[in-house]
């Protein structure tokens, strides 16, 4: 029988375009990858946490800080695939990838998260279920770097974007209608196993391609995306580093915060 907590796989690659090498970049003293894996494994319900990474240098810091790591094939194109390697010989029904650029996130947030996303998978409202929060600036919204989602009156994910949609125009930022609300994606996902599998035998779709999500490839075979809504702040946490400008500023937070 498949164990009953999901299986949190953390995939990190050093061969970043933005940031080489940044899952061996250091906050308050430690790697960041090893933030990321000290704060899933604080959370209750994961049923085993792991990084995968296909890098010596990874693997070998991972396995320094007394975590469990595999090596997985050099020939992934993204962290989905990386994931789907792990989780296909190991006995879970439902299988999460959290990013490893995300080093200040709540424990307790990402329990809410595998909770929702477990009754729902199992439920079969979902394929993969993922969070989303309201967008509270104008800079935020039109910036290329906040992937933008719109949904369903059943809260399942109609299209994910770089591109600020719904389409509102700059100068009408403002006086928009103040019950249409904009969301933004945070990047964890939870998959059903079985589908996970499949999915990433699929070819890239086009949308995919074109905005750099992997996450449209299931929205074009046709799979259901559920959204978890975070407030604001909750969402806050989930901060992503993409550039060693990020880096600083998330420095900046979490050197003011307890671990």
């Amino acid at each position: 029988m498949p164990k009953p907590g999901p299986l949190v796989v953390i995939p990190a690659r050093y061969a970043s375009q933005r940031f080489p090498g940044k899952p061996l970049a250091k906050l308050k003293g430690k790697p960041m990858i090893q933030h990321v894996w000290e704060r899933a494994v604080s959370a209750k319900l994961p049923g085993k946490v792991l990084v995968a990474t296909d890098d010596e240098r990874i693997a070998a810091c991972v396995s320094d800080f007394g975590a469990e790591v595999q090596l997985t094939a050099s020939t992934h194109r993204n962290g989905t695939e990386r994931v789907a390697e792990v989780a296909s010989v190991l006995d879970f029904d439902i299988v999460v990838n959290l990013q490893g650029d995300l080093p200040f996130f709540n424990p307790e947030i990402l329990d809410q998260l595998l909770k929702s996303g477990m009754d729902l998978i199992r439920g079969g409202s979902a394929d993969l279920v993922t969070a989303q929060s309201e967008i509270e600036s104008e800079a935020e919204f039109y910036s290329p770097h906040t992937v933008k989602v719109v949904s369903n009156e059943q809260g399942h994910a109609l299209y994910f974007s770089r591109s600020p949609i719904p389409h509102i125009m700059k100068a009408d930022f403002r006086l928009r209608d103040k019950q249409v609300s904009l969301y933004k994606h945070y990047g964890i996902y939870c998959y059903a196993k079985k589908f996970l599998l499949n999915i990433v035998e699929t070819p890239e779709g086009r949308l995919e391609r074109i905005e750099k999500l992997e996450q449209l490839r299931v929205l074009e075979q046709g799979g259901k995306i559920a959204l978890i809504t975070l407030s604001p702040e909750e969402g806050r946490s989930f901060i992503e580093v993409n550039t060693p400008a990020d880096l600083l500023k998330v420095s900046e937070i979490i050197t003011s915060r307890p671990s």
